[in-house]
């Protein structure tokens, strides 16, 4: 195990070399008249350095034990390369992370980067391990066989994540923005490779605690729903024959924990809501990532109860209607945006009034089409 445990750090180490040299590291922006092409007039955020951002926030430093969004608490971000998939899943659950930064010891920097893990590649690697198994492997795996493999498993590494450096400033973030939907983004010294400091997407656009200028009041008026018939979504319109966003975003409630992993992995999904089939696809609940994450962290409990964890069906382990981060019929668009950032997530199903019946899925790029316009990436 320490030979193959070696042998994913050094894939991962070999990897760095090349992202280091083709990420397109913007010079330092700190003067508005250095104003990126299509900037709003007049909005000095938008010009702002993302090192600048840090230490607004907070997020700087080590990233060993930094405060949280507006100083609640402190998270570590970072986790060594010789640690296991539980041991991410573990951190990811303690600290209430979506990821970790996978580093590795360096005289230099004190920390290089060799990737993220994630709670997604977390799913999609659960899914392959169930899809390419018998029933007897699928139920050990579940109940934490080969949780013990590095967490290199689960990592992008870093000539395939997405990051940024100090000198870069807001605007740039938001272009990225635009290729990609992302919840985190490291900032990374182009000089040694070492971390310097996390971001989320609610540090960008909700500056001092408000949404920025650009977006702020745009959907006051507009309701979620005329946002969804206008919905981005990828596959918004029928993706296979009779089948529509509901379609794939739902499992019934008889559904296990497997079935939901290998569905939510097929169709890249962030989430599922549980339904009743037999009840005109009445909600029950959500399963999300995190849940997947949380049932991973607790594999000793499971072990000790002697559980046949193949067969545990998905509502021991979901959060219930009430608990679900959700927008219903009537929101505007604005309180859907902060909802969103609120939750850091970039998708968020919509309900009808009273929570029962799913309507659809309202992505964060939705919500930030002005803003695309406003900046000239329409």
């Amino acid at each position: 195990s320490m030979l193959r445990s070696m042998r994913s750090s050094h894939r991962l180490a070999a990897a760095l070399p090349r992202r280091l040299s083709t990420l397109p590291f913007a010079t330092s922006l700190a003067d508005a008249r250095f104003a990126p092409q299509g900037a709003m007039h007049g909005d000095l955020w938008s010009y702002t350095p993302l090192a600048n951002v840090l230490m607004e926030t907070g997020k700087g430093g080590s990233c060993q034990r930094m405060p949280t969004f507006l100083g609640r608490g402190e998270k570590s971000y970072v986790i060594p390369h010789t640690a296991s998939i539980i041991d991410a899943c573990k951190q990811m659950v303690a600290q209430n992370l979506s990821f970790v930064v996978v580093i590795r010891p360096s005289i230099s920097s004190g920390n290089t980067v060799l990737g993220v893990a994630t709670e997604n590649r977390y799913v999609s690697h659960g899914a392959a391990k169930i899809a390419g198994s018998g029933d007897v492997e699928r139920s050990a795996f579940l109940s934490g066989w080969s949780l013990k493999d590095p967490v290199y498993h689960i990592t992008n590494p870093t000539d395939r994540m997405m990051a940024v450096t100090p000198y870069d400033t807001v605007h740039h973030v938001v272009c990225l923005l635009r290729k990609k939907l992302f919840r985190h983004l490291p900032i990374v010294s182009p000089d040694d490779g070492g971390l310097r400091g996390i971001l989320t997407v609610r540090d960008i656009l909700r500056p001092s605690g408000a949404l920025w200028s650009p977006i702020a009041h745009l959907w006051d008026e507009v309701p979620v729903e005329k946002i969804l018939a206008e919905s981005l979504l990828p596959g918004g319109h029928e993706a296979k024959a009779g089948e529509s966003v509901c379609d794939r975003y739902t499992v019934d409630m008889s559904a296990s924990i497997s079935d939901a992993v290998q569905r939510m992995a097929a169709h890249k999904l962030n989430f599922v809501v549980v339904v009743d089939r037999a009840d005109n696809n009445r909600i029950k609940g959500q399963f999300t990532e995190r849940h997947y994450v949380t049932y991973g962290s607790k594999v000793a409990d499971r072990v000790s109860d002697g559980k046949n964890s193949t067969n545990e069906n998905i509502c021991d382990h979901m959060a219930q209607p009430a608990d679900m981060v959700a927008a219903t019929a009537g929101m505007s668009g604005s309180e859907c945006l902060d909802k969103m950032l609120a939750a850091n997530v970039r998708f968020m199903p919509v309900t009808n009034k009273e929570g029962t019946q799913m309507l659809g899925v309202v992505t964060l790029g939705d919500l930030l089409e002005p803003l695309w316009e406003r900046i000239g990436l329409k």
